[in-house]
């Protein structure tokens, strides 16, 4: 695909930056920081299972609710031709191409943990992605027709046989299988284990109450302003409805960030299996869960529901 910046620029462009973020021949995704001195914008191409004109017209829907809850999404633009989304065909392949505003805030991952990060590790952040968690969780979005990426149960898109953890416990216990065969007999006895208890808990699953999230709170989407405020969000292209609970949960853990929990390398995967820390993880889990809570209350349903996200 030819860099598209005609469609957006009939001026002198002074600087161009290319992202390259292509996954492989079946996922194409490309991203253009042009400017041509007075506008700046980000302009992205995709081509790929789980982007096409209706999922791509569902992000720029969820990005205004965002909005309208005071958080700050970069605008998409139309192009010259009064496009806010343009698709090329190519081989018969598909290819989708939409602007946005340069955002004037820069992502954590720009600015550097070494900045965002306290003298115990934790991200100054994270309190404040966790109340807006919860305040998107409470209005209760029903825009988008798709799970997210990360959904328990259900498979992101057509190309996806399952879902994401799902795909994780098979991969898990293949690596076993392959690497460290003396201890596949324990591995396969936990994928049993998973197994049931995903049985177990799609007998609740449908009946949680959901929402429609952005669904990839990392360092490269997160916005923060001058004093490290988190301010917004960027990218919403795995976004997804899925049950709150879910959500909450997953992110809630994955925000926990201590000194204590990480390896020596600066690794994050010391917090998940070292026994002597359960105290600790459990605790800024909990006190995640709290800042959600200031803004959304969890039922009845839910809380009694939380065992199965605990056992899976």
């Amino acid at each position: 695909m030819d860099c598209p910046i005609s469609l957006y620029y009939d001026t002198e462009i002074s600087n161009v930056q290319t992202l390259d973020l292509c996954r492989g021949e079946n996922d194409y995704r490309k991203v253009y920081f042009v400017t041509d001195g007075q506008r700046k914008l980000v302009i992205k191409q995709v081509s790929n299972a789980f982007s096409d004109e209706h999922r791509i017209a569902g992000w720029f829907k969820l990005m205004d609710e965002y909005r309208k809850t005071g958080l700050h999404c970069p605008a998409v633009v139309p192009n010259r031709n009064g496009e806010l989304l343009h698709r090329d065909t190519i081989d018969g392949r598909d290819y989708y191409t939409f602007a946005e505003e340069y955002s004037v805030y820069e992502t954590a991952e720009h600015i550097g943990e070494e900045t965002y990060r306290d003298a115990l590790g934790h991200n100054c952040y994270t309190p404040d992605v966790m109340r807006s968690l919860g305040k998107i969780a409470a209005a209760k979005l029903d825009i988008l027709d798709w799970p997210s990426a990360y959904c328990l149960l259900e498979p992101f898109c057509a190309s996806d046989t399952t879902d994401e953890a799902t795909d994780c416990a098979v991969a898990f216990v293949k690596y076993i299988r392959e690497n460290l065969p003396a201890h596949l007999t324990r591995a396969e006895a936990l994928l049993e284990l998973f197994y049931k208890r995903q049985k177990e808990l799609s007998a609740v699953y449908p009946l949680l109450p959901t929402s429609c999230f952005q669904a990839d709170l990392n360092d490269s989407n997160i916005l923060l302003d001058e004093n490290n405020h988190f301010v917004g969000l960027i990218d919403f292209n795995l976004c997804g409805k899925e049950p709150v609970l879910n959500y909450a949960v997953r992110e809630a853990l994955w925000g926990v960030s201590d000194k204590r929990l990480f390896g020596e390398k600066g690794d994050r995967w010391l917090f998940l299996y070292d026994e002597t820390l359960d105290d600790l993880r459990i605790n800024l889990f909990l006190e995640n869960i709290g800042y959600i809570q200031e803004n959304y209350e969890f039922s009845v349903f839910e809380k009694r529901s939380s065992r199965f996200y605990s056992a899976i």
